[in-house]
């Protein structure tokens, strides 16, 4: 069975990720925006590390051989969120910076849970991986509630920062290109987001900026075997590129810092995956982990 770190990328772009080492990914910015959280499969095991953002201080937070995904910090960025995956049933934790405390906040039937931003709901997918019913419970998994009918896909759910929209993966047609849709979070008002050009690619990985004003997504083209940050205005859905490029690289999995002004991302530019960060207007690209 592969990971849920390999899963989510074979997932989330193309078998392309499957080749690459997973040196760093996956990551999520501390709200103070000094941490970086993120996931690495380089002992063979997804584990979850941290770092500064200026790229020193790297630390080694787990050491066990469960899938890991799911990564979000509690609100007052004292402690990691990461949940852990095995026969379509999910543990949600919470660990200190240094890895010395550990404490389970969840158990559900399903997949990538993730708290509301005022930690008070638990968002979670169940169904299979192309019938996905999204499930809203309380924040320790009881009373869940389904808020999509589960006839369709409904991937990276990720909360708007009021806790009042869901930005999700989804698509029409079975065989469509997938697209980014918004809904309030009682499931009501959904509506698609982005409108690519047909063949422009797969809209995916939703993460609302801080001021909930804007998008950062990845669009992966499979023909073309890369990926692009690109972001996308909340009420328009009107879209730009960011760090264009026209080599087979995966530029995938945005994270907005708390300023709303920089992007932390993984790629593979160098070979292997790992964290970057980039500015929201377009400039200095550099890599974190190495």
């Amino acid at each position: 069975m592969k990971s849920l770190l390999a899963l989510l990328l074979f997932v989330a772009s193309s078998a392309q990720a499957q080749q690459v080492m997973i040196h760093g990914g996956v990551p999520a910015v501390s709200p103070d925006g000094l941490h970086i959280a993120f996931l690495s499969n380089r002992s063979g095991a997804d584990e979850l590390f941290v770092i500064s953002a200026d790229g020193t201080g790297e630390r080694r937070l787990t050491t066990t051989p469960d899938d890991k995904g799911a990564l979000a910090w509690t609100a007052d960025g004292k402690q990691i969120l990461f949940a852990t995956s095995a026969n379509d049933t999910s543990h949600l934790y919470a660990i200190t910076l240094d890895g010395t405390r550990l404490r389970e906040i969840a158990k559900v039937p399903g997949r990538a849970p993730t708290l509301s931003p005022d930690e008070t709901r638990l968002l979670y997918m169940s169904g299979t991986w192309t019938a996905t019913r999204v499930m809203i419970s309380a924040p320790d998994g009881s009373n869940p509630q389904p808020i999509t009918d589960g006839l369709s896909i409904a991937w990276n759910n990720h909360w708007s920062p009021d806790g009042k929209h869901i930005a999700y993966t989804s698509r029409v047609d079975p065989q469509g290109e997938l697209a980014i849709y918004v809904m309030n979070a009682d499931g009501t008002g959904r509506r698609q987001l982005s409108h690519f050009t047909a063949g422009s690619g797969n809209a995916q990985w939703p993460v609302w900026s801080s001021d909930g004003q804007r998008l950062a997504i990845q669009v992966n083209r499979p023909r073309e075997r890369d990926a692009h940050i690109w972001i996308i205005d909340a009420t328009t859905g009107e879209a730009r590129k960011l760090a264009a490029h026209d080599q087979p690289y995966l530029d995938e999995t945005p994270a907005w810092f708390p300023d709303s002004k920089r992007i932390a991302l993984q790629s593979n530019r160098t070979g292997k995956m790992e964290v970057w960060v980039m500015n929201a207007d377009n400039s200095g690209m550099r890599q974190i982990t190495r």
